[in-house]
C-alpha cells in the first residue's frame, strides 16, 4: 500500500512537471487605454490663420469669449514606443475621445483647416478608461500695439468747424500712446493731415505690419460723424457724401488685421457705427471689433469750455491718466473699464443739466473689451 501511495505521488509530480515544461504559457494581455478632452481656438480666426499659440487643450468646457470650440478637428494619438496610432474627431463643443490605445507616452496631434500647421502635445496614456489630457493654457505671445489718433475740427469746407477735437486728439495722443507702458507705435493725424486716403493708408500700414493674433490696433476719432459714417478732413462735414467713411468702408480696411481692434469715436450719433443699421448690417458689429462711442444713436456730443474739449474725451482722459478707470487695480485699463468709468462720470455730470444736451457712452462688446489698451504701472 505504501508503494501505491508513493507511485501515485510520483505520477502527480510528473504531471505537474509536464504541465510546466511541456505547455507554453499564455502571452500576457496587452493593456489598453485612451485619452479625452476639449480643444479650443482663439476667437475670430479664419482658415490657415491660427498657430500653436492659438490652440488650447482643456479638461472642461469653457465659457470664455476669447476662445471658441474647435469642432471637426482630426485627432491622432501615436505611442512613442510602439508606433501604433489611434484616431478621433472633435465634436461641436470641441470634445474628443480616442480609445484602444497602447499604454505609455504618446504624441497627440491636432489637424484642422484653421491651423497654419498641425499642433502637437505630449500625453501619457494610462490603462483603463480614457485619461483626461491635462489642461494646457498656451502662453499668449507678447502683443504689439498700434495707435491711430485722429482729430478734426476745421474741415476743408470752411463753413464747418467743431471746437475741441484737436485738443482732444492731443490729450489722447500724449496719454493713450506716449504715456502708455504697453509696447507699440502710434501716429497722430489732425485737420488737413486726416484726409480719407491718409486714414486708410495708415490703417493699411498697421495691417501689413501686424504679425500676431495677439497684436492690438486702437483707433481714436474726434470730429464730425453721422448715422453710420465719420467725416475725414476732405469731407464737407455737412452730411454723408462720397468722401465720408462709412461703417462698412472702415470695416473693409480693418478686417485683415490679424489681432484685436478697438475703435473709440467721439462724435454725434456714433453708436450707429456699431448698431448694425442701415448701411451694413454687420459691419463693425462683428465680434472682431470693440467699439466705444461718446454718444448713442440719437444723441449729439457736447463741448464744454471748462473741459477745453468734449465731455466724453475729458472723462476718457481723466480715467486713463489718473488710473481711475482701472476697476480691478491691476495697473492696466481695458475698453470695458473705460466705458464703465466714463458712463458713471457722465451720468453724474449730466444729472442736473438740460435733458436735451445729455449724451452717454455706448460700447459694442467685441472680443477685445477685456484686453488692456493702456498700462500705467
Amino acid at each position: 500500500m505504501r508503494r501505491l501511495y508513493f507511485f501515485s505521488a510520483l505520477l502527480v509530480l510528473a504531471a505537474i512537471l509536464a504541465g510546466c515544461i511541456g505547455v507554453d504559457p499564455q502571452p500576457p494581455v496587452t493593456q489598453k487605454g485612451g485619452v479625452r478632452g476639449f480643444v479650443y481656438i482663439r476667437q475670430g480666426l479664419g482658415e490657415l490663420s491660427a498657430g500653436e499659440d492659438d490652440v488650447l487643450f482643456t479638461v472642461e468646457p469653457l465659457a470664455s469669449g476669447e476662445w471658441t470650440a474647435l469642432s471637426g478637428a482630426e485627432i491622432e494619438v501615436k505611442n512613442v514606443s510602439t508606433g501604433k496610432k489611434g484616431f478621433g474627431t472633435t465634436e461641436y463643443d470641441g470634445y474628443y475621445e480616442v480609445r484602444n490605445l497602447d499604454v505609455g507616452y504618446s504624441i497627440l496631434t491636432v489637424s484642422h483647416r484653421a491651423l497654419r500647421h498641425d499642433v502637437q502635445t505630449e500625453v501619457y496614456v494610462y490603462p483603463g478608461e480614457p485619461t483626461w489630457v491635462e489642461a494646457i493654457y498656451v502662453s499668449e505671445p507678447v502683443p504689439h500695439y498700434y495707435f491711430l489718433i485722429i482729430g478734426i475740427e476745421n474741415y476743408a469746407d470752411s463753413r464747418k468747424s467743431f471746437p475741441g477735437p484737436i485738443n482732444d486728439a492731443e490729450r489722447m495722443y500724449e496719454t493713450l500712446y506716449l504715456g502708455n507702458l504697453l509696447p507699440g507705435e502710434g501716429r497722430r493725424l489732425v485737420d488737413s493731415q486726416a484726409t480719407k486716403n491718409a486714414i486708410k493708408n495708415q490703417i493699411q500700414t498697421y495691417v501689413s505690419k501686424a504679425q500676431s493674433t495677439a497684436d492690438h490696433l486702437i483707433i481714436y476719432f474726434s470730429g464730425f460723424s453721422g448715422a453710420d459714417y465719420l467725416s475725414p478732413y476732405d469731407d464737407t462735414g455737412l452730411g454723408l457724401s462720397k468722401k465720408s467713411i462709412t461703417d462698412a468702408e472702415l470695416e473693409s480696411w480693418l478686417r485683415d488685421f490679424p489681432g484685436y481692434v478697438t475703435i473709440i469715436i467721439d462724435g454725434s450719433y456714433s453708436e450707429t457705427m456699431a448698431d448694425g443699421n442701415p448701411l451694413e448690417p454687420l459691419a463693425l458689429k462683428k465680434r472682431k471689433y470693440t467699439v466705444l462711442t461718446g454718444a448713442q444713436s440719437n444723441q449729439q456730443v457736447q463741448h464744454y469750455d471748462l473741459f477745453q474739449g468734449s465731455v466724453f474725451t475729458y472723462f476718457l482722459w481723466q480715467g486713463l491718466r489718473n488710473g481711475w478707470a482701472d476697476d480691478n487695480y491691476d495697473g492696466a485699463i481695458t475698453p470695458y473699464e473705460l466705458y464703465d468709468y466714463t458712463h458713471a462720470e457722465m451720468l453724474s455730470f449730466y444729472r442736473d443739466k438740460d435733458p436735451s444736451v445729455r449724451h452717454y457712452p455706448f460700447i459694442h462688446r467685441g472680443n477685445s473689451e477685456k484686453k488692456p489698451i493702456f498700462k500705467y504701472r
